[in-house]
């Protein structure tokens, strides 16, 4: 990142009263549990980056959907997805 461009952003976090740390975490933490706006920002990113397979990103997109229909299907959330993971962990530690 560009000088300018940390100052610009360092004007715009400090206009919404966020320090760049609370900036990244907050980010961070949306990306991780897959907050919506932030999958679609990311996907955003991506298609208009020349770095990132459009290929890639339509099988990755096509995944993500699949994933929530299913999930929406079987009446499941992201927490009870997770314990699903954890059990199969503690009976499976090899896996």
């Amino acid at each position: 990142m560009e000088e300018k461009q940390h100052m610009d952003l360092k004007v715009r976090l400090d206009y919404h009263s966020i320090g760049m740390s609370e900036f990244v975490r907050a980010c961070s933490e949306a990306l991780l549990v897959g907050h919506p706006i932030m999958e679609q920002f990311m996907d955003n990113y991506k298609e208009s980056s020349p770095k990132h397979s459009k290929r890639n990103n339509r099988i990755a997109k096509k995944d993500r959907e699949t994933a929530e229909r299913v999930s929406v299907d079987l009446g499941l959330n992201l927490d009870e997805i997770e314990n699903i993971f954890d059990i199969i962990e503690e009976d499976h530690p090899e896996i």
